[in-house]
């Protein structure tokens, strides 16, 4: 579904933007797949770069002057055309997954500033940002109900709960018994998938239960407990989890 795209670029646009340097070949790989993986956005983009050559805008992009200390400088400036920006980081943050352009060589030369971390920060606010505007565009035209300001405006007061009080010991105990379903979980072979998936609604739910929103909290238990209920071996511990889920107000 459109909404779906939309919502699926986002996230992963967001989780590159908010990334650790080292984390950063992974979720450039996970945003060039969501790319490849929506209709609207392929199709957009191969349109795009029918009349366009990367090369050349990388040319038109790269900015050089001299600094008062004689040293070169360098910086991108993107294309203003919304699909050719999208185009071209598209292009770039497939060179750079693909090996062909080193990373932090390019961070240094078009984003410099005195720590990696700092010029990807430069990156993130002056690439990725306008990336992830441009591609919610292109998806919103095609659906604009997709950004409705109605809808955003009731999901938020949907979330916006005030939050539940969950005991330091009752999240404990639950931590608890979730370490043990892990450790049990981990003696079975479980297919990459079944491990994402695992990794992935335990890291909700914790933080679900420190965030103490009772709507995301409620969401996150959920996914967590319907999960590793396919799992007979860890029933005994997810009884227990449900008991002391039980005491929270949701």
């Amino acid at each position: 579904m459109k909404t779906n795209q939309l919502a699926y670029f986002t996230e992963t646009v967001n989780t590159l933007i908010e990334s650790q340097l080292i984390l950063v070949d992974k979720n450039i790989a996970s945003v060039l797949q969501c790319v490849a993986t929506s209709p609207i956005l392929r199709r957009n983009l191969a349109d795009t770069v029918k009349n366009m050559s990367y090369a050349t805008e990388f040319s038109r992009a790269r900015v050089t002057w001299t600094r008062n200390d004689g040293e070169l400088e360098s910086q991108l400036k993107l294309p203003a055309d919304r699909d050719r920006l999208f185009a071209f980081v598209v292009c770039l943050l497939t060179e750079i997954d693909s090996g062909r352009r080193n990373f932090l060589d390019f961070l240094k030369e078009y984003y410099n500033a005195p720590s990696n971390e700092e010029s990807y920060s430069k990156f993130a606010e002056q690439a990725l940002k306008p990336f992830k505007q441009a591609g919610e565009s292109i998806l919103a035209s095609i659906d604009p109900d997709s950004l409705n300001a109605d809808y955003v405006r009731q999901a938020r007061r949907f979330f916006n709960a005030e939050a539940t009080y969950v005991e330091t010991a009752t999240a404990e105990k639950i931590f608890d018994l979730m370490n043990k379903i892990r450790i049990t979980l981990t003696t079975l072979m479980l297919t990459r998938a079944e491990a994402d998936e695992l990794n992935a609604v335990s890291e909700y739910f914790v933080n679900a239960l420190y965030l103490k929103n009772p709507k995301v909290l409620a969401v996150s238990y959920l996914a967590y407990k319907n999960t590793v209920l396919k799992y007979p071996q860890v029933y005994e511990y997810i009884d227990g989890i449900i008991k002391l889920m039980q005491t929270i107000a949701l």
